[in-house]
């Protein structure tokens, strides 16, 4: 698989769009586009697979608006960046849920199908890479989404999800409303590698959230969540990303939950939560969370087997980047230089990310970063 990635900074948007789908693909030496991705950062930006497919042709583009985009000059909070593929043995294609699939999982279900159809080979289930983008829709229905999803793709597929904060857009190709998803799905022979880093650690705090109505707690432990969650924190509940919820898994294995707002007495979460679960305050160390990014790089040049990575993806929590305090920096050099030198690469911010979850599925986390490889 071949990548061209473009960035511009131009003034206006749309014409940021048009110089970063060229520089695009003028990277790609062997050929033009096949499929493409758009991320955006600053105004939303209406239309930009539209506007992207003036440079690269009639080709498979999905993307969405970002809360910042990542870069070797660092984090740049307006611009419009473009990646864009191709290769003789992979199949690129695209599809959205559109305006009517309003469901998480009616939305699932649209968009696989849509994507199967237009596959050379029906008798296989599709093996590599989804780059998903959805917005909130998909971030409060991230389970029925995943279930409907794995029940049509199949196993063998390696799905990721940017979820978009609430003002920005979501693009694909010259659909003007793409619903509450968009997929570029790459089908292809060879490995495909991502990491998936964390780094928080729990506190000795534990509750039971007793009372939920989807991603809005209002009581844990039978008590007013925010009143309890307060008095839980080592530090003050005016920045409530440094101390999301986690929800154990397996050994050092959490599900993130960010608080993203106090309610009255009740926290509003990044995602839902049933009622019932227990929950540990978490926090965050600078090298706890760098560790984590270095591992996910490590993860993933394991998994290309030993071939060269053609680009490398970096999608990373807006509130995990934030809580960094400035030294996000040391951790794109951590990745730059596990990178073998020349490697395309870039990154962007999200409000809440779909990880790989074992065997086709998803699931959602708010706090994570996450690598990927094409070979």
């Amino acid at each position: 698989m071949e990548c061209g990635i473009g960035l511009s900074q131009a003034g206006d948007l749309f014409e940021a769009t048009r110089e970063a789908a060229r520089q695009a693909r003028e990277a790609l030496r062997g050929g033009p586009p096949q499929g493409a991705i758009v991320v955006s950062a600053g105004d939303p930006l209406s239309g930009a697979g539209s506007i992207a497919r003036e440079v690269l042709g009639v080709i498979p583009v999905v993307g969405g608006g970002t809360a910042g985009l990542l870069t070797d000059a660092g984090m740049v909070s307006r611009g419009v960046a473009v990646a864009c593929f191709r290769s003789e043995e992979w199949v690129v294609q695209s599809a959205c849920a559109g305006s009517t699939a309003f469901a998480p999982a009616a939305a699932a279900d649209r968009v696989a199908r849509l994507i199967l159809s237009g596959r050379p080979n029906r008798r296989r289930y599709p093996r590599g890479l989804a780059l998903a983008f959805g917005d909130g829709r998909a971030a409060h229905g991230a389970a029925p989404f995943s279930n409907r999803w794995r029940e049509i793709m199949g196993p063998k597929l390696k799905s990721v999800g940017s979820l978009i904060p609430d003002t920005q857009a979501l693009y694909c190709g010259a659909v003007r409303d793409a619903g509450p998803v968009s997929v570029l799905c790459l089908e292809g022979p060879g490995p495909v590698g991502i990491g998936v880093g964390l780094g928080w650690a729990p506190l000795t705090v534990t509750w039971v959230a007793t009372r939920t109505e989807g991603s809005l707690v209002h009581e844990l432990d039978g008590r007013p969540a925010a009143e309890v969650y307060a008095e839980g924190l080592p530090g003050s509940t005016q920045d409530p990303a440094r101390f999301p919820l986690g929800i154990a898994l397996t050994e050092d294995q959490w599900l993130i939950r960010s608080v993203v707002g106090i309610e009255g007495a009740s926290l509003r979460l990044g995602g839902d939560l049933a009622a019932g679960t227990e929950v540990r305050v978490m926090t965050a160390s600078m090298n706890g969370l760098q560790q984590a990014t270095q591992e996910a790089m490590a993860t993933v040049m394991k998994r290309l087997e030993g071939q060269r990575p053609s680009a490398l993806l970096v999608v990373e929590s807006a509130a995990r980047w934030g809580v960094q305090n400035g030294t996000a920096r040391r951790e794109w050099e951590m990745i730059r230089e596990q990178a073998p030198e020349g490697t395309p690469l870039l990154g962007w911010l999200t409000a809440s990310e779909l990880v790989p979850a074992g065997s086709g599925q998803v699931a959602l986390q708010n706090g994570c970063v996450i690598v990927i490889a094409l070979s």
